[in-house]
């Protein structure tokens, strides 16, 4: 079952035009709707916004239950939204405190720039 925190698999968008298959977390359900918020998922570590994305290490104690294959980070700048028809399945998840973690410094960087 989907739900927040899970990694799926889903065709994103990228930034060329064409789709992709790629790893998201899921992010939250959309209100009234059966489309879910998620942000991509990338094997490239070395282009990060510091503070921002966030790197899942191989090495972590809990990479396995991610059901990525290598290290990969976080992009909170690729955020889109999908009809749950599109995501394909379950790899794995992110433990509870690491999700909230992340969507804290998520909502934390809105916040602070409404004033913009």
């Amino acid at each position: 079952m989907i739900h927040p925190g899970k990694i799926c698999l889903a065709e994103l968008p990228q930034v060329d035009g064409r789709k992709k298959k790629r790893p998201v977390l899921i992010l939250s359900k959309l209100p009234d709707r059966d489309h879910w918020f998620v942000c991509g998922v990338s094997r490239k570590t070395y282009d990060l916004v510091f503070g921002f994305d966030e790197i899942i290490s191989s090495e972590m104690e809990f990479c396995d239950r991610t059901g990525l294959k290598t290290s990969s980070s976080i992009k909170f700048g690729f955020v889109s939204y999908l009809e749950e028809g599109r995501i394909e399945g379950i790899l794995g998840e992110l433990p509870k405190e690491v999700y909230d973690l992340l969507i804290k410094r998520f909502l934390d960087h809105l916040s602070q720039n409404l004033n913009l």
